[in-house]
């Protein structure tokens, strides 16, 4: 079978083709569409082409079924591109390394002006920008959590890199207390915002370096969701420092999710979170697994001897 869409370009093809065989979620598949894109123009050509193969039946079943979820997508988030570009523009994932201090402040920066053009797009660009979106695919992390019996009514919660407090705000049904952490002043101001009457949640800025202001043995879960990407791009140590610092504040018996570890090379720094898991003698106990429908983020799940 000839290979479909072969009038568009192939940054454009790639992600409708990497969505349409599975190994893209939808939604991850439509946000790299969106960044591919020069303009709206061809996201439209690209939902043209997507709309044209189904009426087809060109498509084998599965593939159909999944380009067609790429279609609802598109056509009910007019406004990807426009969101998905706006918090490109400040991310700037590329740059190279530089010392900790220039590097957290970039990144504080670009936190700040991210959330500014789209507290959901900032948090999780596959989102698209649409707070229901967003919500599912929190949900559907919670709800792993949950199966993964990380979660209880008396468990206390450090949500490293909170962001805007989605996570936070989901978990505050689920057990005694959260405390987010953020370097950015706009994603906890956000934060703060979505869990105004949450008595259990709690946010703290903090300068990224560590946890220094958490005492030993303080928490059960420990959650960094789409943190240490971020910390294995910036200089200094700042990676295993963390993993450090999350075997410092969790008690015994305490677990640790780590949803995303990196955004390139992923096999070199599975190697590296399993070194430094074992020389803070933490068990890995789930290892780069694709536990989410919505988002192609991997897991890791770790544990402090009781």
């Amino acid at each position: 079978m000839p290979e479909p869409w072969p009038d568009l370009p192939a940054r454009l093809r790639r992600p409708l083709l990497r969505g349409a065989s599975g190994e893209l979620p939808a939604p991850v598949a439509v946000m790299q569409l969106c960044a591919e894109a020069r303009d709206q123009a061809e996201v439209d050509r690209a939902a043209n082409a997507l709309g044209a193969s189904l009426e087809s039946g060109s498509l084998e079943v599965g593939s159909a079924s999944r380009a067609s979820e790429m279609l609802r997508l598109l056509s009910q988030n007019p406004d990807a591109w426009r969101i998905t570009k706006a918090v490109l523009a400040h991310a700037e994932h590329d740059r190279p390394p530089s010392t900790v201090e220039a590097d957290l402040a970039h990144w504080a920066g670009v936190f700040d002006r991210a959330a500014r053009a789209s507290p959901e797009g900032s948090v999780a660009l596959y989102s698209l920008g649409n707070p229901g979106l967003l919500r599912a695919a929190t949900e559907e992390a919670v709800s792993r959590l949950r199966e993964w019996r990380v979660l209880g009514a008396s468990r206390t919660v450090l949500d490293i890199g909170c962001g805007i407090g989605r996570f936070a705000e989901a978990l505050s049904p689920e057990v005694a207390h959260v405390v987010g952490t953020d370097i950015s002043r706009e994603m906890l101001r956000a934060a703060r915002t979505r869990c105004t009457g949450l008595s259990n949640v709690g946010f703290v800025q903090t300068s990224g370096r560590d946890l220094a202001c958490f005492a030993g043995a303080s928490f059960e879960l420990v959650l960094a969701a789409d943190l240490f990407p971020y910390l294995a791009r910036s200089g200094g140590n700042l990676f295993d420092g963390h993993v450090a610092e999350i075997a410092r504040v969790l008690k015994p018996g305490g677990d640790c999710l780590i949803l995303n570890l990196a955004y390139d090379d992923p096999e070199a720094h599975t190697v590296r979170l399993r070194q430094s898991a074992a020389a803070q003698r933490l068990v890995v106990r789930r290892c780069g697994t694709r536990a989410f429908r919505l988002w192609d983020g991997l897991t890791f799940h770790l544990s402090k001897a009781a």
